[in-house]
Order: C-alpha cells, then structure tokens, then sequence
C-alpha cells in the first residue's frame, strides 16, 4: 500500500512531467481507439457480407471460358431443368431459389421504347415466322430475393401486390401509363413463335422502378426493346412454368443456392458433379460482387490497421524516452530511498504504480474521445475508399457474349460498394484497447525500472554532494 500511496503523491509532487506524460498516453489511446473501432466494425461488416453473399452460388454455362476455348455453340455441354432442381435437394443447402426469363410480345401491350408497336418480324432458317420480343416474362421463386424490391428501387404502388397466384403479374408504371393498365386489368402475352405458349394473366400489382433503363446502353442502341427494365412482367416461378418446359431451350433459367456453411462450396461442387453436371458449367459464389462490395471496407481496415501501428510504436517510443528521462531527473531521489534501505523492487513498484494510474485516467478519457472522433473520422476514410473503387471500376463497359440463347456478362460494374457505417465500440474493443494501453504503461515503467538497477545510492548521493 506504501508503494500505491507514494505514487500518488508523486503524481502531484511531478505534476508537469506528468502531464506531459500523460498528454501523450492519451493521445495514443484516443488514436488506438478510434482505428480499433473503425478496423473491428469494418471486419465485422466484411464477414456479414461474405456470409449473405459468400453463400450463395450459382450454377451456370461458363461461356467466357468456352469462348476462349474456342468451343462453338454446337458444342456447349446442357443440363435440363430437372437437373437443376435435383441440385437444390443437397443436404449442404439452405434454400433454393429458381428463375426463369422469356422473352414474349404482345400484339395489345406495347412495349416502353417500341417504335414499331409490336409489328416487327424475323423468319427463321426452316422458314417459320417469329415476333421480335418486345417483353420479358420474369418468374422467380421467392420474392424476397428480387434485389430491386428490396433494396428499394422498385416498388408496388399503394392498391397493389406481388403477384401470387398463377394468372396474376405485376408490371412496371411505365408500361401500365403507356398502355393504360390499371390494376385488376388482363394482359395477354406470346412467345416469338407461333407454337409458342400463351399467358393470359391479370395485373396484380403496377411498381414504381427507379433502376436504370437498361443493363448496357447497348441493348437500346440495338433496339432490344424487351431487354429493357420497364418491360418485364414479373410472375410467379410456378406461372411461368405452368405451360411444361422440360428444357432450358429457348428461356433463360438460372438457379442460386444457398449454403448452410460458405465453407462447404467444395462439399457441394463435389455432390452436383456427381449428379452429372457436365465441367462447362461452373459453381461458384460471386467473388467479383463480394470483392466490389466490401472492398472500400477492405481498405479503410488496412489503413486503421497501419495507422493503428504507427501510432503504437510512436507512441511506444515517446514514452519511453519520457520515462527515462524522469527517471534520470528523479536520480537524487532514488539515491535518497536506496540509501534510507528501501528495496529495488519497492522503488520500481512505486514507479510503475505512477504509469498504470496516469493510464487508467487517461484510458477512462481516452475511450470517451475515441468514440467521439471514430465515426466522422470513418465517414471520411469509407467515402475515400469508396471513390477510389468506383473511379477504379468506371472504365470498360465489359464484354457479352450469347449462346443457346443465354448472355454473360464480364466486367459490367452492376454491384453497390457498401457505403455506409456504423462504428461501433463495444465491449471486445474496450478490452483490446485496455490492454494495449496497460502495455504501454509497463513498457514506459519497465524503461524506468531498468535504469533504477544501474544506480547505486552512495554514487548518486556523492555525486549530488
């Protein structure tokens, strides 16, 4: 207790020194702070991510790698319908989610950008007729992951609803203003050929749609009318395979998976190929929208982290230089105790007893600062590393490429970096910055603890004489 009560009159008896000293241990436990708080959100939110996005996989013809091949379209291995539905019976899924797009005209609905009004023909090589599409027929098998409604960009107008039954649709404003359709309205759709199917539906719901018009400036500018974003009539995945496809021919079906555990991909790639999935067909998750969503988070991690080891070895070495020299301007003092018979040990409590107690003040002040400055300061890192991504990503327009009547797209930039945060310093963070700063306390008391053992109290003493 001696050695507790001692320090804490030297405290006050050394008050400059001490400030000064603990001038410095807050402000490293202040910057500490903050790069713990930005770094641990930042991982946090990075593993959120992977595991919404690292968990879903997609099956699919992987035509940029038989376009480099050099494989033609005659060529291209194909799976059935069946088949994809057998994948999602795995034991390593969570659900399963099918979708399905047809492109369809209509000789009553006329198409958001269609000059023509539907009249456009095309005669195909055994001499049958086809409408060009001017629509396209979307199903899907839970609504829940139709990414515009959910993030908002597309939305069902009040007296609406997403359509649930198997002749129910919802269309876009666009579509329903250019055709004077309201809800409750039937709408009748084709397919291009003449023994194609028909869908006789009623408008469900009208949405409002904030997206672009269009994937690719190219669709419009080739007058690909039914690629267009206000002419999709969404329905269900039940409604649209209600006519009997068998095949993929023809339609566009895509399948996503979810996993139980992203760690099982190899699992579950292992499982469908022996289920027969030919090796043109590649399982994977998204790694390009994992990388381009998370990676502003990436890089304001990395650069709390480098910050975070500047500070602390800086910060290391300014106090250990303070603390030699009190040490060195206390010499007499310490010559005085040795000589009065006390201990080493004794003396070297006492002195690192002084360093924990300036800390755990400047800790209790640091950690309210630290949470003060960490969100403007992460506001500010994240929109820096989120222009950088999107300057980096704004150039190439990418490549499609077509086959069986599919598209791939490579290098479209269609993912949102995640451009929002909130830092957050919760009790992990505190622990981890207490010890952080309790090791500087010991560093900076160990350097006044090593230069005690050189000192022999009869030297000093006859020197100060």
């Amino acid at each position: 207790m001696y050695a507790i009560f001692n320090a804490m009159k030297n405290l006050v008896r050394n008050l400059g020194r001490n400030i000064l000293l603990a001038s410095v241990t807050l402000a490293v436990i202040i910057c500490v702070s903050a790069a713990l708080a930005i770094g641990n959100t930042s991982e946090k939110m990075i593993e959120d991510t992977r595991l919404q996005i690292g968990s879903k996989v997609s099956i699919s013809l992987d035509l940029m790698a038989t376009h480099e091949q050099g494989q033609g379209p005659d060529n291209l291995a194909s799976i059935g319908i069946e088949d994809y539905l057998s994948y999602g019976e795995s034991d390593y899924l969570d659900k399963s989610v099918f979708s399905v797009q047809i492109p369809m005209y209509s000789s009553t609905v006329f198409a958001v950008d269609d000059e023509t009004k539907g009249q456009k023909e095309w005669q195909n090589q055994d001499g049958s007729v086809a409408k060009a599409p001017t629509l396209m027929l979307v199903g899907n098998s839970d609504a829940e992951t139709l990414s515009e409604f959910a993030s908002g960009e597309r939305e069902i107008l009040p007296g609406g609803k997403m359509p649930e039954e198997l002749n129910e649709c919802a269309i876009s404003s666009d579509l329903a203003e250019l055709n004077n359709i309201s809800v409750g309205d039937p709408i009748s759709i084709q397919g291009q050929s003449q023994s194609a199917p028909n869908y006789e539906l009623i408008v469900s719901g009208i949405y409002s749609d904030k997206t672009a018009a269009y994937a690719s400036p190219m669709y419009q500018f080739q007058g690909l009318v039914h690629l267009g974003q206000r002419n999709q009539v969404i329905a269900t995945y039940d409604a649209v395979m209600s006519k009997g496809y068998e095949t993929d021919e023809g339609i566009d079906f895509q399948s996503q998976y979810y996993l139980k555990d992203p760690r099982e991909l190899d699992k579950f790639e292992a499982e469908v190929r022996s289920k027969g999935l030919p090796r043109d067909y590649s399982v994977s998750i998204n790694q390009e929208e994992l990388d381009k969503v998370t990676g502003p988070l990436a890089g304001m991690r990395g650069a709390s982290s480098t910050f975070m080891a500047v500070i602390l070895s800086l910060g290391g070495l300014a106090l250990a230089l303070i603390s030699y020299l009190a040490v060195k301007e206390r010499k007499y003092e310490i010559g005085a105790l040795r000589a009065m018979g006390m201990e080493k040990a004794m003396i070297s409590l006492c002195l690192l007893s002084e360093s924990v107690a300036i800390t755990i003040v400047c800790l209790a002040l640091g950690l309210f600062a630290g949470r003060a400055v960490s969100q403007p300061i992460a506001d500010s890192l994240l929109a820096g590393q989120v222009s950088a991504s999107q300057a980096q990503s704004a150039g190439g327009g990418g490549k499609i490429l077509m086959a069986n009547g599919k598209t791939q797209t490579s290098g479209v930039n269609s993912y949102t970096p995640i451009s929002e945060i909130e830092v957050a310093l919760n009790a992990g963070t505190m622990v981890q910055i207490a010890v952080l700063a309790l090791a500087l306390a010991l560093l900076s008391g160990m350097v006044g603890i090593v230069s005690i053992a050189k000192y022999e109290p009869l030297k000093i003493l006859r020197e100060r004489g």
